[in-house]
């Protein structure tokens, strides 16, 4: 029985190895997405503006991997990227007046001079555009001046928004920044106002927010930037606040009016502060600015304080320009 008794020490060692083999390979972290950062850059008037395409897992100063211009007379002033990973690029044409603005739509992949696969113009996008939005159903949604315009997914030339959000009842005050969230709620940094405007997804016309985020016991001070995480959470850039030094605020999902932040992130005091974006994996890109280079910080879900950014990713490339609205995103 000796040699039998062997060989059954023999198979139960060669399966507990094995098994322990799996156990460790199973336990291989997954590499993480090739997510990609998006910058706008201005030409300062003697070139085209250009949207540049930088790895977000990247770090220091970058090359960028990809760019996408207009010719001089034409400024880029901001941008977003649907599920497809198509381009939406706001742009202000001032060839003859008066100026156009309007939105333009690149396939993904587009590199360089490509032409858009659609435009959108219209009426309701009679000032400036400084910020823009997708939803995941397509739709598009552009700040323009004290006004919300809502286009259909394949909204292309004249369009006339699916609903547009206007009026003194808004309280809209020289907002800067858009964000929409996974139920088509729309949020507004309202700079001027000093607060976070919130309307709901049906709300149209010279309508009141469905909620207002105040935030001063966070010192909101002027936002500047917003962005929602994959839980609801809302993220506002509050860009040196009642004289006092910069920093991102995190609210929990439906917050309102004089609310408190769950996450206060200040390692950007001593930054100008503008666009936010979130990835798929929560981390937060912050756009900031000083007098010589402007960047991206980055934070992982777990940071808060004065804690520094998990990476940086700037580009001498990508240098600060007048006028410059700061709007990144991240896809």
């Amino acid at each position: 029985m000796k040699p039998l008794t062997r060989v059954f020490s023999f198979c139960a060692a060669s399966m507990l190895l094995l098994a322990s083999g799996c156990a460790n390979n199973s336990s291989t972290p997954a590499p993480e997405p090739a997510f990609t950062l998006y910058v706008v850059q201005d030409g300062g008037g003697t070139a085209g503006n250009s949207v540049l395409q930088f790895p977000a897992n990247g770090s220091g100063s970058l090359t960028p991997a990809n760019s996408v211009t207009v010719p001089m007379q034409t400024t880029y002033d901001a941008v977003a990227v649907d599920t497809a990973s198509n381009l939406y690029v706001s742009a202000s044409v001032v060839t003859a007046p008066p100026m156009l603005n309007e939105i333009l739509v690149y396939a993904a992949g587009a590199t360089g001079s490509a032409t858009p696969a659609r435009t959108i113009t219209s009426p309701s996008l009679s000032t400036l555009i400084s910020s823009i939005a997708v939803d995941s159903t397509g739709e598009v949604y552009a700040l323009s001046g004290n006004s919300i315009s809502v286009f259909a997914a394949n909204a292309a030339t004249s369009a006339t928004p699916v609903r547009q959000i206007a009026g003194s009842s808004t309280t809209l005050n020289s907002p800067s920044a858009i964000a929409v969230d996974a139920a088509q709620n729309i949020y507004v940094a309202n700079t001027a106002g000093g607060n976070v405007l919130v309307f709901s997804s049906t709300e149209s016309g010279n309508v009141a927010p469905a909620s207002i985020i105040t935030g001063t016991s966070g010192n909101l001070g002027a936002p500047s930037g917003v962005a929602i995480d994959s839980s609801g959470n809302i993220y506002v850039a509050s860009n040196n606040p009642s004289g006092n030094a910069s920093a991102v605020l995190e609210f929990a999902p439906g917050a309102t009016g004089n609310a408190t932040p769950t996450r206060t992130l200040t390692a950007v005091a001593s930054d100008t502060l503008a666009g936010l974006a979130v990835d798929a994996l929560d981390n937060l890109y912050v756009y900031t600015a000083t007098s010589s280079q402007l960047a991206v910080a980055v934070f992982t879900p777990d940071q808060s304080g004065s804690s520094a950014p998990s990476r940086t990713i700037s580009s001498t490339s990508w240098t600060p320009a007048t006028p410059d609205y700061g709007q990144i995103a991240v896809r």
